[in-house]
């Protein structure tokens, strides 16, 4: 990988900052690096994912950029238990919503 502002190939990956950019990136495959000589930091394509043809399986954490005790705290399992939970609220709330006609999805229009 060649470093865009000094053509220096001594270049390491840099970390991904934020968890905007590390989605975003992740999207595009591509990835942020740093120029060893210079200083400079750039986004070129990521060359892990370049160079391995078959996908490897990776956490939601890990593809959310979460590190450390986030990440630990936030297992596959704990993602996929507070996205149900998250589902059963929006269902119950909508049961509630029905049932005390706050909504209500089968009455007619009224006419101005």
């Amino acid at each position: 990988m060649d470093c865009p502002s000094c053509n220096s190939d001594n270049t390491r990956r840099s970390r991904r900052r934020g968890l905007s950019e590390g989605l975003m990136l992740r999207l595009k495959h591509e990835a942020p690096y740093r120029c060893r000589s210079c200083g400079s930091r750039f986004i070129a394509a990521d060359g892990d994912y370049a160079a391995s043809d078959a996908k490897r399986p990776v956490s939601f954490a890990r593809y959310l950029g979460l590190r450390g005790a986030t990440r630990r705290l936030l297992s596959d399992h704990m993602l996929l238990a507070m996205l149900g939970l998250l589902l059963l609220v929006i269902l119950t709330l909508l049961s509630f919503a029905l049932a005390l006609d706050w909504v209500n999805l089968w009455s007619e229009p009224l006419d101005p």
